[in-house]
């Protein structure tokens, strides 16, 4: 007669393996996302705007954006009337011409009030254009 095997010493080794491989995929998935993050962080060129403290919030602003598509909290995303949100349309053509739903715009600085003419314009190669006249002129910061 075969000794019989209690559950638990079953179910250990799988248990273990399955830890093992959640704690490798995650480990290894955030390194790989912080990886693409500094990588896009390294093209930022934020020399065109002014002050240290405008330069912080940009780059918060493209943190944010680089890592959950949405800006951060008290920042609006924007969007044409009636269309939808955060989808910059680039009716006016200044950007290069793209499919609809390839421009996504987020205001810079946290509003309470009536929204200011800077934003910030991402395309879904990370290019990041910044404009400060409400699309009037842009600059390619990425």
């Amino acid at each position: 007669m075969k000794p019989v095997r209690s559950r638990p010493r079953r179910v250990a080794p799988f248990l273990i393996l399955l830890a093992a491989a959640i704690f490798g995929w995650f480990r290894t998935s955030t390194s790989a996302a912080s990886a693409t993050v500094e990588k896009f962080w390294a093209g930022l060129d934020l020399s065109a705007v002014g002050t240290p403290a405008h330069r912080e919030q940009i780059r918060r602003v493209v943190e944010s954006m680089d890592r959950t598509r949405v800006p951060p909290a008290g920042v609006v995303q924007g969007g044409r009337s009636g269309g939808r949100q955060g989808v910059f349309q680039n009716a006016e053509g200044r950007l290069p011409r793209r499919p609809r739903g390839y421009w996504i715009e987020s205001d810079v600085w946290p509003k309470k009030g009536p929204r200011d003419a800077e934003r910030l314009i991402f395309g879904r190669d990370h290019e990041v254009y910044w404009t400060r006249d409400h699309y009037e002129t842009f600059v390619r910061l990425r």
